[in-house]
């Protein structure tokens, strides 16, 4: 079981790891020379969005139809009959 000071010492690590991170990023386009990548939204250039963002809303509405048969064949096959 964690005490108080534990967890306030994990959370002052993981804010102090965070904070790193993100005061390390660069806003800017990687400068690559003669090549800009084109799906980079940072480039000014191209689309805003990377990827297939139909195929995300598919499989995203099929896990979730899919969690939702599960978990009413889990609810009938262990309700109590009585």
């Amino acid at each position: 079981m964690f005490s108080l000071r534990v967890a306030l010492a994990l959370a002052v690590i993981f804010l102090a790891l965070s904070a790193a991170t993100v005061l390390a990023a660069d806003p800017t386009p990687a400068a690559s020379g003669f090549l800009i990548d084109p799906l980079d939204p940072r480039a000014g250039a191209g689309a805003n969005r990377v990827g297939a963002p139909l195929l995300a809303l598919v499989a995203v509405i099929v896990i979730g139809a899919t969690a939702a048969a599960v978990t009413a064949l889990y609810v009938r096959v262990t309700r109590s009959r009585g």
